[in-house]
């Protein structure tokens, strides 16, 4: 499945993506003046968010298709942080990951949340922090930076339904021409 680029074919999508990047800049400057934003809403469903993200996290290290399937809401919606490609839907990410896991000189990507919290309201957490994707080769090649994802219950499980990531960092192969290790 290739990523959404160009021209948006339905006004739902473009709003669902509004929604998202509003939705992150809000929390971003919400938290603007508390840099070090402990979690917040009720601890029982921040645990479980985080175990979720942990899940994913194991997840992508092992390989497990499965595991990322269980894991995304059908409607997961992921922006990349270099090229900003945006991935639709539940097959849109698990064919994006198959493929990921298929390439021998694979990147592994973590996510270290900073912050997770629940809405006192409605089904929803936003999540944010850090992340990075390292190759297992050892020979420095690398992209960091960081992101913000939201999580919906749905069934009694929180599922991953949107993440946006900012690439800040790299080295060796992960870095765009012209660009200076850091």
């Amino acid at each position: 499945m290739t990523p959404i680029s160009g021209a948006w074919n339905s006004t739902m999508k473009h709003r669902h993506i509004l929604v998202l990047i509003l939705s992150l800049l809000a929390v971003t400057a919400s938290n603007a003046s508390d840099p070090h934003c402990s979690h917040a809403g009720n601890t029982g469903d921040v645990d479980k968010v985080q175990n979720q993200r942990q899940l994913f996290n194991k997840a992508i290290i092992n390989k497990d298709i499965r595991a990322i399937e269980n894991v995304l809401h059908d409607e997961v919606i992921l922006i990349t942080g270099s090229d900003s490609d945006v991935y639709t839907g539940k097959e849109a990410q698990l064919a994006l990951w198959s493929g990921e896991f298929s390439k021998p000189d694979r990147a592994v990507y973590v996510r270290t949340p900073a912050c997770i919290r629940v809405s006192p309201i409605l089904p929803v957490a936003l999540e944010y922090g850090t992340w990075r994707g390292e190759k297992p080769d050892g020979a420095g090649s690398f992209a960091a930076g960081s992101y913000a994802a939201k999580w919906r219950m749905v069934d009694e499980l929180w599922r991953l339904e949107s993440e946006i990531f900012a690439t800040e960092g790299c080295g060796g192969d992960f870095c765009p021409e012209g660009a200076g290790d850091d």
